[in-house]
């Protein structure tokens, strides 16, 4: 209904976030294509790779299913080229980024008032941070989006006395349906409506009705629809979060992506996805008396906070709920200062926001992609074709990207091998010998992909000596972000055999 009546602003928004996926050509981290598009692409056309977690089984199939069902679409349709395989994910996201920016503004519109709505959108819509995820087709990106528009229908309690019963326990069931479904795309997201729902427990007259009418039968539908779609994507029966769990808490193996103290997330991670909007979040923290979001907020970051790996990207779905206290801010603000320095004030958050996503999300750590589209082109004539990755696991998109069932090869870093080495760590640190290795007892493939520094240690006069020639070469990046390999990567090379 309010979506409805928004048709509008809601076209605008998607016109907006197209443009927005559209822009962003960069990559920031492999779950963006190998938790999602390169499952879906192995779901559908029967080729490809989904690295180690077949055995682990540590990621559910609900998330990557739906981008299954856009691949079979595109197939049934006839429309399923190169091109649209690659990006037609990253499209489909926009929509939903944009879907859920409007529920942010139905959040903030029914937790404070309208104009704080719309500075609250505002605050998203400039966000760096939301323009260089909220497109991106992650596990969070989706779990940010079903969180905010759960959260527009919760109950919050100074709205229930004003509300009607029925009215009442409708939301609640709208929003526990959602909640469920943000669970089953990413079961981490139980962590904010464990918050919400002790609460909601807590607070309400009939505690019997709630657990036996709505969460346990919203519960038990959600568990069963993830066993059984995890049962079709695996061929056996699991349960993913408890191996999530096992794997990440009880044996500690998130370590081996990377430690952070648990501060983090207070220090770097919340000010980073914040940014320019930090300021104005904590003026409408202080201006408002409703701190029902603000205490799920601070609850999650602490839960979050206990494990081991961090990444910004993990506080996705708590970035639209700080925007609702952004909105509050600048509406204040609005009223405090005089209007041309106000307008300086939201001119300036565009200025800052725009040049970090102008720069992150165009040009820093944009070779994986443009390397995809020019060996996608290469590729499609050729009946020989195929494709040795000497780069680190994971740093470009695979199958996905290419649509054609080639021979290609990554170097291996499943998990057991992280502790004695991987063979995707000995690519990092001696790539010569992985390939002199490699190519005693294999055929050399037609494509070599590489980064300058493998480059330079494998030597062109040797590639030269291989029959290689080098096709093109694409920018990468001007600064390091990985404390492995502090040095920049500053381009990505594509070599071919000569032909015979």
């Amino acid at each position: 209904m309010f979506v409805a009546e928004h048709r509008k602003l809601l076209a605008a928004i998607i016109l907006f976030r197209v443009a927005n996926a559209w822009f962003v050509r960069t990559y920031y981290s492999a779950d963006e294509f190998w938790q999602s598009s390169e499952v879906a692409h192995n779901l559908v056309y029967g080729y490809g790779t989904w690295e180690w977690l077949p055995t682990a089984q540590l990621r559910g199939y609900a998330h990557p299913a739906l981008f299954a069902l856009l691949y079979k679409g595109l197939q049934v349709l006839g429309l399923d080229t190169p091109w649209a395989v690659a990006y037609a994910p990253r499209l489909l996201q926009g929509v939903l980024a944009a879907i859920g920016d409007i529920f942010l503004y139905k959040l903030a519109y029914m937790y404070l008032d309208e104009r704080a709505a719309k500075w609250a959108l505002y605050s998203q819509l400039t966000s760096w941070f939301s323009c260089y995820t909220l497109v991106r087709t992650y596990s969070n990106s989706i779990e940010a989006i079903i969180t905010t528009m759960a959260l527009s229908y919760w109950p919050w309690s100074f709205q229930v006395d004003r509300m009607k019963e029925y009215q009442y326990w409708r939301q609640i069931c709208t929003a526990l349906s959602l909640a469920a479904l943000g669970v089953v795309l990413r079961p981490t997201n139980a962590v904010i409506w464990l918050f919400l729902g002790l609460k909601l427990l807590w607070t309400t007259d009939q505690k019997l009705f709630l657990i036996f009418h709505l969460v346990l039968p919203i519960g038990i539908f959600a568990l069963l629809s993830m066993l059984l779609i995890d049962r079709i994507g695996y061929g056996e029966w699991t349960f993913v979060p408890f191996n999530f769990v096992r794997f990440n808490v009880l044996e500690g193996k998130d370590a081996l992506y990377g430690t952070h103290p648990w501060y983090w997330y207070f220090i770097a991670g919340f000010p980073e996805i914040c940014a320019a909007s930090l300021p104005f979040l904590a003026f409408g923290l202080v201006k408002t008396s409703r701190h029902e979001l603000s205490s799920m907020i601070l609850w999650a970051i602490l839960v979050y906070s206990l494990g081991t790996h961090k990444e910004p990207r993990f506080l996705l779905p708590l970035l639209p709920p700080c925007f609702v206290y952004a909105g509050q801010g600048l509406k204040c603000l609005q009223d405090l200062l005089p209007i041309k320095l106000f307008r300086f004030v939201i001119g300036a958050l565009v200025i800052l926001n725009g040049t970090a996503v102008i720069y992150f999300g165009r040009y820093h750590q944009c070779a994986p992609l443009d390397v995809m589209d020019f060996l996608r082109e290469a590729v499609q004539d050729e009946p020989d074709a195929a494709i040795d990755f000497f780069l680190p696991c994971h740093a470009t998109p695979f199958y996905s990207h290419i649509h054609r069932n080639i021979p290609m090869w990554f170097p291996d870093c499943s998990p057991e091998f992280r502790d004695t080495g991987s063979e995707s760590d000995r690519v990092r640190v001696e790539p010569l010998n992985v390939a002199i290795e490699r190519y005693a007892t294999k055929k050399r493939p037609m494509f070599l992909v590489m980064y300058s520094s493998t480059e330079t240690a494998i030597g062109i006069d040797r590639l030269k000596s291989w029959e290689y020639d080098r096709q093109a070469s694409f920018f990468h990046s001007q600064f390091g972000m990985d404390r492995d390999v502090p040095d920049p990567e500053k381009y990505m090379a594509v070599y071919r055999q000569r032909r015979s």
